[in-house]
Formats: C-alpha cells, sequence, structure tokens
C-alpha cells in the first residue's frame, strides 16, 4: 500500500545504477544513489516491515552491484531488482518509521548524477524515555516553570503565574531528586526571563527555545513545563495535561515526509525487537500525560481528563518527551485560592512525581517483544 509518494522526471535518458552508499550518524542516515545519468524516478513507502521504495525507470544495474546490501543507521537493508523490463526498484528497509526526504545533485564531468534520500529518527525522544524506564537508567526530567522576568504570564488577585510555577516547580525538583531513579533540574531558578548567552532580552520563542536547548544539554529524556491557565469567564475552573503525538511534531514547512503511523499500532506502544533489543516506542509523551492525569485527579480538579494536543513550542521537540501542566486557573476564585495554599502546591508536585513513576511502572509491564 502506497502511503506517500513523490515523482520527479529529470529525463527520459536510459541510465545505469552503479553504486549505492550509506553513511550515518546518531539520528540521521543517508543513502546515496550514483546513477550514470539522469533519471526519472519515484518514492513512496510501505509497511510491515517499513521500507522506504525507489522506483527508478528506465535503468538497470552494473551486473557486480549486489542485490542484497547491508544497511546500517535507520537501514536495516538495501534490496535492489527488476521490477520490469524498464524498472529497477530500490526497496530501502528501515529499522523504524522514519522522516524521509529526497534530492538530487546533476552529473558533472567528474561525478555521476546522485539521488540523495535522507532519513531521519522520527521517534527519538520516545525511545529515550521508554529505553529509561525499561532499563531503569538514571532519567533525567527538566521542570519548566513558565514565564519569568519580563513575561509574568496571568495575574490572579492574590498571586502573578511566574511566581506560582517557580513554587510549584522547586517543589517538584526536590521530589524528583529524592528518588534513587531520577533526577531533575530547573530551566529557570529564579524570577528571569531565560534568553541564550545569558542576555537580557529577547523573543518569546527564542526564550521557549532556550529552555529546551538546556534541557536537550543536560540530556533530559522528559520535559515538564508547568503553568498556570486564565479565561475571560471566571466560572471556568480545572487543571489540563497537554501533549503532542509524534506524528504531530513533523515540521509542516519543510521537505521531509512522514512514513505512515501503522494505525494498529497503540499510541502507548513499546515494542523490543528479539535477537537485537532495539526499542520501537511510539507517542510516548501522550502515556506520560495519561499517567500524570490519573495522578493529578486525586489531589485536584480537572477540567479535562483526557491529553489535549496543542502545538506549544515547547511540546514539539522531537529529541525528548514533552508535556505541559495548567495547573489551573488565576481567574477562577476558587481555583487561585486552591493554588497559592503551599499544602496544595505540594500535592500538585506529588501526584506529578507519582505521574511520571506510574509510566515508568506501566513501561516496565508493557512492554512487546516482537520478531
Amino acid at each position: 500500500m502506497a502511503l506517500a509518494a513523490c515523482i520527479v522526471d529529470e529525463t527520459n535518458a536510459e541510465s545505469v545504477l552503479k553504486n549505492v552508499r550509506i553513511s550515518a550518524n546518531d539520528a540521521d542516515t543517508r543513502l546515496v544513489l550514483d546513477l550514470s545519468k539522469q533519471t526519472k524516478y519515484k518514492i513512496f513507502t510501505l509497511n510491515r516491515p517499513n521500507r522506504v521504495v525507489i522506483d527508478l525507470y528506465k535503468a538497470s544495474k552494473i551486473s557486480k552491484l549486489e542485490s542484497i546490501r547491508k544497511g546500517h543507521g535507520l537501514i536495516n537493508k538495501v534490496r535492489i531488482a527488476k521490477n520490469n523490463p524498464t524498472k529497477l526498484r530500490v526497496v530501502v528497509e528501515t529499522k523504524d518509521l522514519a522522516l524521509y526526504q529526497a534530492m538530487t545533485i546533476p552529473a558533472s564531468s567528474e561525478q555521476d548524477f546522485r539521488l540523495i534520500v535522507d532519513l531521519r529518527s522520527m521517534y527519538e525522544g520516545s525511545k529515550k524515555i521508554a529505553m529509561s524506564s525499561i532499563n531503569q537508567s538514571k532519567m533525567i526530567i527538566a521542570i519548566d516553570p513558565g514565564h519569568g522576568g519580563k513575561d509574568p504570564g496571568t495575574t490572579g488577585k492574590n498571586i502573578i503565574e511566574k511566581h506560582l510555577v517557580l513554587k510549584i516547580s522547586k517543589r517538584l525538583v526536590n521530589l524528583i531528586n529524592a528518588e534513587k531513579s531520577m533526577s531533575a533540574f530547573l530551566t529557570r531558578d529564579g524570577d528571569y526571563f531565560p534568553c541564550p548567552r545569558n542576555k537580557k532580552s529577547c523573543s518569546q520563542k527564542t526564550s521557549l527555545n532556550e529552555r529546551l536547548d538546556k534541557a536537550k544539554k543536560a540530556g533530559a529524556v522528559l520535559f515538564i513545563s508547568i503553568h498556570a491557565d486564565s479565561f475571560r469567564d471566571p466560572k471556568v475552573r480545572g487543571a489540563t495535561v497537554y501533549a503532542l503525538s509524534d506524528n504531530a511534531k513533523v515540521p509542516k514547512d519543510g521537505e521531509w515526509l512522514a512514513m505512515h503511523h501503522v494505525k494498529s499500532y497503540s499510541r502507548a506502544a513499546i515494542k523490543l525487537n528479539r535477537g537485537t533489543n532495539e526499542l520501537s516506542a511510539f507517542d510516548q509523551s501522550l502515556v506520560v500525560a495519561d499517567a500524570v492525569i490519573e495522578e493529578l485527579k486525586k489531589v485536584t480538579r480537572m477540567r479535562k481528563l483526557s491529553v489535549r494536543q496543542a502545538a506549544f513550542v515547547v511540546l514539539k521537540s522531537n529529541e525528548m518527551a514533552s508535556i505541559l501542566i495548567e495547573t489551573s486557573y488565576l481567574s477562577n476564585p476558587a481555583d487561585e485560592k486552591f493554588l497559592i495554599n503551599p499544602i496544595n502546591q505540594q500535592k500538585i508536585a506529588e501526584a506529578i512525581l507519582k505521574g511520571i513513576k506510574r509510566y515508568t511502572a506501566e513501561s516496565k509491564k508493557g512492554v512487546v517483544r516482537i520478531n
């Protein structure tokens, strides 16, 4: 079943596939097809197993080029075969669902025409947190108190959001750091607006990216942003937890395409391939958010009992799982009264920690072995 495709007609000239090259680093893999001349081609993806298929029209391969090539990086293997008398098919089996893009480099007097397919890990953050849970390695967590400094956030009658969320965040960090299997740090530990290179001022988007960069550099596998909400109707109240599915993190303004997410996969799926011990995990941000909701609802009123998805900047990172918690509404008098009570701030922090621990426990139980 074709799931995504792009067709480029470079020319109708006969062409010969002379070589297949693969290079890889931690998250990216590049496949290069060296062809004698410009070639019409089509790219699409298939599942079960996951494959990127490249059809080369009016093309053949040199006889010494192996029909099956071992891959590395995100590629398991590459198979080359004549699909029909005038079409050569290159099948790239991938280790996981991935992002992909294609580009061509015209032939020159020194080099052949090259078709390049880049693959990028789509579920890096989900894999990291799942692996941390399953392997019981120390889980590093970034706690992000929203706003700060020049950005006060929303304002209640008795407290400002930037101060409230810092209080809750500090409590949460202390609780996490008391756990043997976890460690946590704050993206801001005072009333300031985080900016790159400690600049005094920057845009909101720059500040949000700086918080994410700080978390990535520290090796965080989970990013938790703490906020308090506000609404024009003071009757609206309750906490909400946000996350973003892995598919929704695919950049819409770039050239990258997403290999199809198989519908039968549960969003909580964590699969371990026998023999290779390679982990395949999908949408772990949503699973963490579910677990946190289950614990938060025991200590506070919830506006929504299911995860909400929103394209907040801090939820878009592919490099770590991330959730955003609106602890309640400062625009609601009862919610504000609840939130300014230090006892309730501690209860919220404890519930978030219990949610994280609930996630890790369920991850260990829920590993599905395949192959």
